[in-house]
């Protein structure tokens, strides 16, 4: 069996690009243009869903459940998604979910108490799980696999751009207009979204049944007798095994990420600290920019190996000066490290994805990535959580890096022992 390296890099290495962007064209932008909407709407909307749930009645723990409810209904609905992606017409798909997702922007909109609220977050969870999953697989079916990283690292910036402009956009409108107001903007990105998907020509390729069978199937003979479908047959049909340890690896990346988007000012103002954490994400959001364009076409020549021990030592970097914040310097620094790091990763290790799922079966490989994001997202504030109870503050960030030896770990035990089979080409 091939190591995850080889498995990784034999489909990087297939007809290295030209080094420019020809394979851009109107659909894929439209693609990239309703991914930022739906996802600085959904990120807005996280941002201020605890708050608003407790004005509306909510206890501390209901809250809490509301806001935990649309990762974990996103989670459950990942693998069907994925399947379904690669099945039906991917804007058909594409429009179901956002259509959900407008319902439940509304819903948040017009609620008149908590439990309505945490009925149109289950909605949303099932949207955001199809939309995220069909949006990324019909993105990567238009591009030439030549191109696949650094056309992910585009569309990953547009991801990465809303997650952190979403949350400081939503924060100002809630403070000038209040709740019901920022709900509306939410449930406009969302309405924007679906125009922008309405607007894409070209549907994406799929795998159809008779190709899925002749790709999962040896010939048989006449003196071979079908098989029973093994476990693992039967999980390929909802994600992708071969996946699984980008999504492992990922999914560490996201932990110190998601704690830190949840618990900076937090831990700033406990701390007593003379910074403008306020800074933070739109500083993020800058170096991002800056490094996803000066690296684009790197995405598509460097290693995931090169990029895992890059990313991890700047996280490690990030998570220092976080550890040691006691001005807006520093605060630039972890600022600046930090999109080095998970802005980069969160890039290659969903190109990684597309290619391990490899041709007409992206549905499934993002959906496994986006597994990986839905539990780093999960976990990240429930052991920020558990770390700002329990321990000194000054040990937050020093124990949250304790995930990057763990994501190395992992990844050097794949490449040992391999995964299962190889990569499909195309």
């Amino acid at each position: 069996m091939p190591p995850l390296s080889a498995q990784i890099q034999g489909s990087e290495h297939i007809n290295k690009p030209a080094g420019n962007d020809s394979f851009m064209n109107g659909s894929i932008i439209l693609i990239m243009a309703a991914a930022f909407f739906y996802m600085a709407g959904t990120m807005m909307g996280t941002t201020l869903i605890v708050g608003y749930s407790h004005a509306l009645g909510a206890s501390g723990e209901f809250a809490g459940i509301i806001a935990g409810t649309m990762n974990i209904v996103s989670l459950f609905c990942r693998p069907w998604a994925g399947r379904l992606s690669d099945r039906i017409p991917m804007k058909q798909f594409s429009i179901i979910a956002v259509l959900l997702m407008i319902a439940a922007n509304a819903g948040y909109m017009a609620s008149p108490h908590a439990s309505t609220l945490f009925a149109a977050r289950i909605i949303n969870g099932i949207g955001f799980s199809g939309l995220s999953v069909c949006l990324a697989a019909w993105m990567s079916s238009l591009i030439p696999l030549a191109h696949i990283g650094k056309a992910m690292g585009y569309y990953g910036l547009a991801n990465a751009l809303a997650m952190a402009l979403g949350p400081a956009v939503g924060i100002r409108i809630c403070t000038s207009l209040g709740y019901r107001a920022a709900f509306a903007v939410t449930t406009a990105a969302m309405i924007a979204a679906l125009i922008m998907v309405l607007l894409v020509r070209r549907d994406g390729s799929r795998s159809t049944p008779r190709t899925r069978a002749r790709e999962s199937t040896p010939p048989i003979t006449p003196t071979q007798q079908p098989q029973h479908p093994t476990l693992r047959d039967r999980a390929e049909q909802v994600i992708s095994i071969r996946v699984i340890p980008v999504a492992a690896v990922f999914m560490l990346f996201a932990i110190p990420y998601c704690a830190t988007q949840s618990y900076i000012v937090t831990y700033t103002e406990t701390r007593h600290l003379s910074v403008n954490v306020s800074l933070f994400f739109p500083l993020y959001a800058v170096a991002l920019l800056i490094l996803r364009v000066a690296m684009r076409n790197m995405f598509d020549r460097r290693s995931f190996r090169w990029f895992l021990w890059f990313c991890a030592a700047c996280m490690i970097v990030a998570l220092g000066a976080l550890a040691a914040l006691n001005n807006n310097g520093i605060l630039l620094i972890a600022s600046i490290f930090m999109a080095a790091s998970y802005g980069i990763m969160s890039s290659v290790s969903q190109s990684s994805a597309v290619r391990l799922a490899g041709t007409g079966h992206g549905g499934r490989g993002n959906a496994t990535y986006y597994i990986g994001l839905d539990l780093g997202m999960a976990l990240g504030p429930i052991i920020g959580g558990a770390l700002y109870a329990n321990v000194d503050l000054a040990w937050f960030y020093p124990i949250l890096m304790l995930t990057m030896p763990i994501a190395i770990g992992i990844y050097l035990l794949m490449n040992r022992n391999g995964v299962n089979s190889r990569v499909r080409r195309p």
